[in-house]
């Protein structure tokens, strides 16, 4: 071991050594074989992929005195003193930090100088997504037309927050997270240079816990070096990592497949009491179950698991539903453990949440909604309804029929026709029971006022010849009425609506009562502004009705 960390010691000094981007890397060597290459790239992925490494040996491939089939030769002095990163013509850029217009038109200002030594001067601005939206319009000019001596490398992890003007300067290409054989194959290579035996299972683990980075799993083997010394077994690692749980997570996504409450609870609690991380715990028996659902489906490639485990996985699907799989991981990876994470309340809610059934639509569920809906509807103040045409009705202002007492049944909304039902024959008779259906289909005709609601109010309607009757017993309804139909659209719409309910070509008029039409003497002597005018000592001088002079 030496004092330089183990991903700086063994950073790839060819293409061909860049692990899991051979789509990249390839591509990069035939340009630089070939000549072609362009004077802007873009690397764009996850964190610890490649992409700060690829840049600096792209530099030195383009620079490199006698390049071998488009891969830099390590022996040349260019190639050298960048690897040692003592290149003066290779400027590395820390967008993070140097993330404003001044750094960025120095930049512009020296670009134009001719390179000290190397053919190419290579600028590798790194986090490039962390310069300012004005550093970003001051580099425009700059890349889209560099001098002929300049090349630009930028590097991201969030490719997304880079213009996309600046993207449409640059080549990009996308860094994708290493696969576990690849890491696990890149640990097993550097143990044997470092002289430290490991087994297969902890680095299969370290990979795991790696996240596709290699970086990452880099600086947890060198803890685990450090840690335990060689040689290092899987159980030392799962203890340095904190996954002493696994063998519990196993264990309980196996009750969670076999929907066992009883004993997946018993499993959550001991695991609770024993201290463990729980959120580890959800981390991990999420993976189980994925890992289950893909054996389920016949995609088990890469598991990344030993023989004993994926024996185990394979044992839990064979008896397990995708429709139960796809609830059980929804509901683990969906468990809020962010404010407690020492309850084990929101996994136990998972695991009986998982092995529930879920509940059968019955397609009598709505009826039963409308019968449980029926009693509140009859506590609430039924709206008038169109009456019989044999029912007598008084001439009485609403005022009076709120002050005398009403022995009559409350009026309900009309009930819906049955429509296996068939309609009448008569014209009345259909009238009368198409009625409330005419009602409900106008109950948004109408441009300002609606029409449903405005016939509601009509009392005693009824048929003469192809004429229907709607007489109104309120003058502000019938000119609501009337100036609706006056409306050659709005007519338009009632008379499809009517014709449709009645089979035949009708036409509905309005008709004011003078029935009854009015207030009385003996309802305007009770009225309460008349009253109170009274008690202010005011007296009745004369009565008139409405309308007379």
């Amino acid at each position: 071991m030496t004092n330089q960390v183990l991903y700086r010691k063994w950073r790839p000094q060819k293409l061909a050594d860049v692990v899991g981007q051979e789509s990249v890397t390839q591509t990069l060597q035939r340009a630089v074989a070939t000549d072609r290459i362009s004077h802007a790239y873009l690397l764009c992925g996850p964190r610890g992929t490649g992409k700060t490494s690829t840049a600096r040996i792209l530099a030195k491939a383009v620079n490199c005195k006698s390049p071998i089939d488009g891969e830099p030769d390590n022996e040349c002095h260019a190639c050298v003193s960048i690897s040692e990163g003592r290149a003066l013509d290779l400027i590395e850029i820390d967008a993070a930090s140097n993330r404003g217009i001044d750094d960025i038109r120095s930049l512009s200002d020296k670009i134009n100088f001719a390179p000290n030594e190397f053919r190419y001067k290579v600028y590798i601005i790194d986090e490039v997504h962390m310069l300012t939206e004005q550093a970003f319009n001051a580099l425009l000019k700059t890349l889209e037309e560099p001098p002929d001596h300049a090349i630009f490398i930028l590097a991201t992890t969030e490719a997304h927050k880079v213009p996309l003007t600046i993207i449409s300067r640059c080549q990009r290409y996308d860094f994708r997270r290493i696969p576990l054989s690849a890491m696990s194959q890149k640990l097993a290579e550097l143990c044997g240079a470092e002289g430290v035996e490991a087994t297969e299972e902890a680095l299969e683990i370290l990979a795991r816990s790696a996240t596709g980075s290699l970086r990452d799993a880099e600086n947890l083997l060198e803890q685990a070096v450090v840690s335990y010394g060689s040689p290092l077994q899987g159980d030392q690692i799962r203890d340095m990592l904190g996954l002493g749980g696994d063998a519990e997570a196993l264990k309980l996504a196996r009750h969670v497949v076999a929907k066992t409450v009883g004993e997946g609870l018993s499993t959550i609690t001991e695991v609770s009491n024993s201290g463990a991380d729980l959120r580890q715990l959800q981390r991990s028996v999420t993976e189980f179950l994925r890992s289950v659902m893909l054996i389920k489906s016949g995609s088990t490639d890469e598991l990344g698991y030993s023989e004993e485990v994926t024996t185990q996985l394979r044992a839990a699907a064979s008896g397990s539903e995708l429709s139960h799989l796809l609830r059980a991981i929804k509901a683990f990876s969906s468990a809020d453990m962010r404010h407690d994470s020492s309850s084990p309340l929101p996994l136990e809610l998972a695991l009986v949440e998982s092995s529930l059934a879920p509940e059968p639509v019955s397609q009598q569920a709505p009826a039963r909604q409308t019968q449980a809906a029926a009693p509140a509807r009859q506590q609430q103040p039924p709206r008038s309804a169109a009456p019989n045409s044999n029912q007598n009705y008084s001439g009485a202002s609403r005022q009076t029929q709120q002050r005398q007492p009403d022995n009559r049944p409350a009026s309900r909304p009309p009930p819906r026709r049955d429509m296996s039902e068939p309609l009448p024959e008569d014209p009345a008779a259909r009238l009368e029971v198409q009625w409330p259906e005419i009602l409900r289909a106008l109950r948004n005709t109408g441009s300002r006022f609606k029409l449903g609601p405005v016939l509601r109010s009509a009392r005693g309607v009824s048929l003469d010849g192809s004429r229907i009757v709607a007489p109104f017993t309120h003058e502000s309804h019938f000119e609501r009425f009337k100036g609706e139909m006056d409306n050659p659209s709005v007519k338009r719409e009632v008379s499809a609506i009517i014709n449709q309910a009645m089979g035949a070509d009708y036409e509905i008029v309005g008709q004011l009562s003078t029935e009854n039409n009015g207030p009385t003497r003996k309802q305007a002597n009770q009225s309460h502004l008349v009253r109170a005018a009274q008690l202010m000592g005011a007296r009745i001088v004369e009565q008139r009705e409405e309308g007379q002079p």
